[in-house]
């Protein structure tokens, strides 16, 4: 069935809000980089701190606060801007109150832009005086340039396919060369190091991550996707699928125009399909499910108009705090539920391996119609036209796991070294030491088989073993680290130690020194703490 794409009413709305030049002038509000340019540059990291600067003259500046949660690795802050009426005197979760507490992180790869630019008009709406009601209900901090050195990378070459804007934009990793967006489990950049301590102090109840997608010719504005990860609680994730994400879509369509979707691809030869990308917790949402709180990936659709782009980013945010907002008793009480489940040991939180994307279900998809333009000496740019068809197709939004094994009283971390004591305690892990000698039961994961990717990525060559279980009794010397399964993090733990986790401290290389074949995994299993003489670290 054909259908014709119209931009309705609520599409131009959306399109005004963003104030004109001589509005702003009039009223004297800050514009950005974006903005002042008709939309054919974007904001660089300084340009962002001059705008942040200048809402501190406006109406209701009290109810922002910009601090830093460190640096880059060139030295530029990880700027922070923590909103709230009132504005709680720290950003804590223990300053908040009983206030909802919301993380929004924008521009993680430098090129991506569109959430940095929507976050500026967002800020500057609440310095205005708007949003009211949401800010007596939420604590929200806004991270509007995660990789402020790839950000300001900015270079016509990047992303050229993209439509716009003209001025360029950044590169997509950091100055080290790392993705950031798949850094959540080793933590190797000063970046993820400082959004992990900001996470840890101010313990989101939902976290938002703004990006921009050039993968297939689809008919939405914007995809989005909840943590895929199957170790995530399932209520939670019953709710961000079946009532949470649905209620925004529906309301980013009715109040701005935009068409929004699940996040997926087109593949399939048989049959045509629109498959989702990865579960695995180096991505930042599926990481923050581990931590028993919602997350939502925001894609924008590159190939529609950078202005439209912006547009779009901003709406999928302002719906999803409304949303939250509407939710926030069944939000906190489910991330709540969630942590005791997990400090309480109850059997149904169970660690998931052996992944792979669900068969799906049958459901309509917009298809997209794109045209090429070439860019003299640069390369092809796509544009996305203003018609589409709604084709159905097999839709693959989920992952499952074929194992699952309960968790362990405790992991023992033998011989563990610095890099892995610091890594735990970045992800905010509890961890205690053995006071004295003892003499333990233990399950032990015996290493029949390593498989080393031959292709370093991101600077290592990742590992999965093949191996079985055994138990039997080892001698444990005092100062032994444990990790305590009866705490609210313990599927971060499990996720970061368990032997045969998709994606762990093992994939990255931590334990390299103390993998052999026919021997013990360096991380064992305890079923009872009883009789072990344990301190905090």
């Amino acid at each position: 069935m054909q259908l014709h794409h119209r931009l309705v009413t609520c599409l131009a709305c959306t399109l005004a809000a963003l104030p004109s030049l001589a509005c702003a002038q009039a009223v004297k509000v800050p514009l950005s980089a974006a903005e002042q340019s008709g939309f054919t540059r974007t904001s660089t990291h300084a340009e962002m701190r001059t705008f942040v600067k200048a809402l501190s003259a406006m109406p209701a500046a009290d109810r922002l606060r910009v601090g830093s949660a460190g640096e880059s690795n060139e030295g530029r802050d990880l700027l922070t801007v923590t909103v709230g009426a009132p504005l709680p005197k720290q950003t804590t979760a223990v300053a908040a109150g009983d206030r909802l507490r919301i993380l929004i992180n924008a521009n993680i790869h430098g090129g991506e832009v569109e959430g940095k630019e929507a976050v500026m008009g967002i800020l500057r709406d609440f310095s205005l005086g708007q949003h009211e009601d949401l800010l007596k209900r939420a604590v929200i901090v806004f991270v509007p340039i995660y990789n402020a050195d790839g950000n300001d990378d900015i270079d016509r070459k990047h992303r050229v396919s993209q439509n716009g804007p003209d001025g360029g934009v950044g590169d997509r990793p950091n100055a080290q060369g790392l993705d950031l967006n798949r850094d959540f489990i080793k933590v190797e950049s000063p970046e993820c190091r400082g959004l992990l301590g900001l996470v840890n102090r101010f313990d989101p109840h939902l976290f938002m991550d703004l990006h921009t997608t050039n993968g297939s010719s689809h008919g939405y504005h914007l995809t989005y996707s909840p943590s895929l990860s199957t170790n995530v609680d399932a209520e939670l994730d019953g709710f961000v699928r079946d009532v949470f994400l649905p209620e925004v879509r529906g309301a980013t369509l009715e109040k701005h125009g935009f068409r929004t979707f699940d996040y997926g691809n087109f593949g399939g030869r048989q049959q045509k399909s629109w498959s989702t990308y990865d579960h695995r917790p180096r991505f930042g949402t599926n990481y923050m499910g581990l931590r028993n709180r919602f997350a939502v990936l925001a894609e924008a659709f590159s190939y529609v108009p950078f202005k439209m782009r912006v547009a779009a980013t901003r709406a999928f945010v302002l719906e999803n705090l409304r949303a939250a907002v509407a939710h926030e008793v069944q939000l906190r009480e489910l991330c709540a539920r969630a942590d005791r489940q997990v400090v309480e040991r109850d059997a149904s939180v169970q660690f998931a391996w052996d992944t792979k994307l669900e068969k799906g279900h049958q459901q309509d998809v917009l298809v997209g119609i794109l045209s090429s333009v070439e860019i003299e000496g640069l390369g092809t740019r796509r544009i996305a036209g203003e018609g589409f068809t709604a084709e159905p197709m097999l839709v693959r939004d989920r992952f499952t796991s074929a194992r699952r094994r309960p968790l362990p009283a405790a992991w023992v971390v033998q011989d563990a070294d610095e890099a892995v004591l610091d890594v735990l305690k970045l992800h905010g892990l509890e961890v205690t030491r053995l006071t004295a000698d003892a003499n333990v039961e233990v399950s032990a994961f015996m290493v029949a088989k390593q498989h080393r990717v031959e292709r370093p990525f991101q600077g290592h060559n990742e590992i999965s073993l093949d191996g079985e279980w055994k138990n039997h009794s080892v001698h444990l010397p005092a100062g032994t680290l444990l990790v305590r399964a009866d705490q609210a993090l313990a599927r971060v733990a499990a996720q970061l130690l368990e032997p045969q986790s998709e994606d762990s401290l093992t994939t990255w290389n931590f334990f390299d020194d103390h993998l052999h074949l026919e021997r013990a995994h360096p991380v064992l299993c305890v079923d009872s703490l009883a009789g072990l003489d344990l301190a905090g670290e």
